[in-house]
């Protein structure tokens, strides 16, 4: 993902990302937060299938809404 373009856009079962302690899983209705990612690989499943992308930045969540900045 990154700044210049949106990699993906639309509903997912859950995002798999690496936190500064540790890999950290997001499933629907969690709690909102922020935090920082470390160098990675962040992984979601849409309806269709399992992707993955490199990632290293910010991640928050709010009512269901997961964005990440690079």
């Amino acid at each position: 993902m990154n700044s210049d373009k949106i990699l993906y856009n639309g509903k997912i079962f859950y995002l798999k990302a690496p936190g500064l302690n540790g890999y950290f899983q997001i499933l629907k209705n969690h709690t909102s937060f922020i935090s920082v990612l470390k160098k990675g690989s962040i992984k979601f499943k849409n309806k269709n299938k399992i992707e993955q992308n490199s990632v290293e930045g910010l991640l928050k969540v709010i009512n269901n809404l997961i964005v990440i900045l690079l």
